[in-house]
């Protein structure tokens, strides 16, 4: 009898589909064959959901020392990614990378390895090649330094995000400096214009353990509430999370809903860093 192979989309409890080849004895060919591209079909529309997250507005730069940055653009209100990638260049910005162009992965000095796995769950994602080492503690140790104006809430933003199991935030006015081996994130505000079109930035060089940097625009006119969306969103990134799809985090992108992170958010940061409690 022949051998015939079936595919079944299992969509687990992540929001990722698993997809598994398995082998039946079954003269039922023609049954397969619908079976597998409607199980493939479902697939794709998994991938494409996923996808929502590549149109991100990445920025290049290379420091004195060679070093490459990334840093994540998040736009304003009624901007769309597009939209901003051309304002961001007329206004002579450059290293703006086009829609679906991935930002470098690894220093030019480091080889190509295989990276490590991207992480996703459910409606968020990793910041893939961004993760805090464990150093000496079962959990990384971010510490926040606040350089911004009362009107940015840094220290709400890091309560919330301390609710995640995996690594802990800490808030810290920048004057009292970062602790000795732990990580630091500095966070600044200012009046960076509006010919851009963006609300926040998040820096980064890929494979490194920082310095990350965070700039909050002071240059729109924003709720209170807008304020805590936009400061809980870039804290996300300096946490090494990228865009969440779901309106019920701060992580969205364009769209400055929820005050806070979503279960996905939290879920996907214990996947990220497994190694639990200090």
């Amino acid at each position: 009898m022949r051998q015939a192979a079936r595919i079944t989309a299992v969509l687990a409890a992540a929001g990722m589909a698993v997809v598994g080849l398995t082998t039946t004895s079954s003269a039922q060919s023609a049954n397969d064959q619908s079976v597998q591209a409607t199980s493939l079909s479902a697939a794709r529309l998994v991938a494409a959901a996923a996808d929502d997250h590549s149109d991100t507005v990445y920025v290049t730069s290379k420091a004195k020392d060679g070093t490459v940055s990334v840093t994540i653009y998040d736009p304003a209100k009624g901007v769309t990614p597009d939209q901003l990638r051309d304002k961001l260049r007329r206004s002579g910005v450059t290293g703006v990378l086009d829609k679906g162009q991935e930002p470098p992965t690894k220093q030019p000095s480091q080889k190509q390895d295989l990276a490590l796995a991207c992480l996703s769950y459910g409606t968020a994602r990793q910041w893939c090649d961004r993760r805090w080492n464990y150093d000496l503690f079962r959990d990384p140790q971010v510490y926040f330094l606040d350089h911004t104006s009362s009107a940015w809430p840094v220290r709400a933003a890091v309560t919330v995000w301390n609710e995640a199991v995996g690594i802990d935030s800490y808030y810290r006015w920048f004057t009292e400096g970062c602790p000795s081996g732990r990580h630091c994130v500095h966070v600044y505000n200012g009046r960076y214009g509006t010919v851009d079109g963006w609300y926040g930035r998040t820096t980064w060089a890929p494979d490194t353990q920082g310095p990350v940097t965070v700039q909050l625009n002071d240059s729109y006119s924003l709720t209170a509430n807008e304020h805590r969306t936009v400061t809980c969103h870039e804290l996300g990134h300096a946490l090494s999370l990228h865009h969440n799809t779901a309106d019920s985090s701060c992580l969205r992108s364009g769209t400055y809903i929820s005050l806070r992170p979503n279960v996905h958010d939290y879920e996907l940061l214990k996947r990220i860093y497994p190694l639990s409690g200090t």
